[in-house]
């Protein structure tokens, strides 16, 4: 689907998601349109919702349960037999991001369900102050970045998108140096053009978007947006991992921003199923944690 397409379809997309439940972030148009590059995307109703096909050369699948009523059995099965026909044997047919409250609907005996990831919602309020014990060495790192570094936190302007890349460069080469989990290096090879694309487009979809100037230069930068009304979405936050502190400090002003404030709740999306990532989220005491599912049909079940 073409840049412009998407934009024409947004108003769609947000009309059946207003009609929807959900807690992941994964239900939001900006979370889409930043994969745009990696999936073709197709939207159909279907039953009276809205579903959100991702197509790649491994196969299609149901990006999102359909979006608009409560899923159904009957309107997942639907889904399904469109998948069948659509992979014709290529890949897995499954609707991917299904939330805890949908996964009773599926019996295990027909489906598989697979715990995909989770994701991690935080009081805005208490990263806002930091306080008390549990945030004792957050606390310590935030102070000691901010007493020792002139450090600016400003709104992003477009000028600034060549600038944020190369950090964003330097970071993954860093990541990669440490770490070597392929999924993981696939995951920070893939987010270039995904934080491209975001940077790119970060006014159509709305994101609030800051940076952190160190003499001069951008050292650190981060871009979100209203996933609900009481629920600010953190989708991309990059810092300097050579300045101490950095990405503390970055994430605390973030949920101190006057921009930011209206909203109870944090949402820093998933740990992508890694250890490492979920240790990092963990440490920052959520107050709530979304598991996402994965369901296909069981082969002696397919259709």
């Amino acid at each position: 689907m073409r840049t412009s397409d998407f934009f024409s379809s947004q108003r769609v997309f947000q009309k059946f998601l207003r009609k929807t439940q959900y807690d992941l972030s994964m239900f939001s148009f900006v979370n889409i349109f930043s994969w745009k590059d990696f999936f073709d995307f197709e939207f159909k109703v279907i039953g009276g919702a809205l579903c959100v096909f991702a197509k790649h050369e491994l196969g299609s699948f149901l990006y999102l349960p359909p979006l608009g009523k409560a899923l159904s059995l009957g309107l997942a099965e639907k889904c399904f037999s469109i998948l069948f026909t659509m992979n014709q044997g290529r890949g897995i047919s499954r609707i991917e991001n299904v939330e805890q409250k949908d996964i009773g609907i599926f019996s295990p005996e027909k489906y598989t369900i697979y715990h995909k990831s989770d994701e991690f919602v935080y009081r805005r309020s208490e990263l806002e102050h930091l306080a008390g014990n549990k945030y004792k060495s957050k606390r310590a790192l935030y102070n000691q970045c901010a007493r020792s570094k002139a450090c600016v936190f400003i709104p992003y302007r477009p000028s600034m998108k060549k600038e944020c890349l190369q950090v964003y460069r330097c970071w993954a080469k860093e990541r990669k140096e440490r770490y070597d989990d392929d999924i993981y290096r696939q995951m920070i090879d893939e987010n270039l053009c995904v934080h491209d694309t975001c940077l790119s487009h970060y006014q159509k979809l709305g994101l609030v978007g800051r940076v952190v100037l160190i003499d001069g230069k951008i050292h650190a930068y981060t871009f979100g947006f209203d996933l609900k009304q009481d629920v600010f979405c953190v989708l991309l936050e990059v810092a300097d991992r050579s300045v101490k502190g950095l990405s503390t400090y970055i994430f605390r002003e973030m949920c101190r921003d006057t921009q930011i404030k209206r909203f109870d709740f944090i949402n820093v999306m998933d740990d992508f199923g890694l250890e490492n990532i979920r240790a990092t989220k963990l440490l920052f005491k959520p107050c709530r944690i979304h598991p996402s599912y994965v369901v296909s049909p069981k082969a002696s079940c397919a259709a």
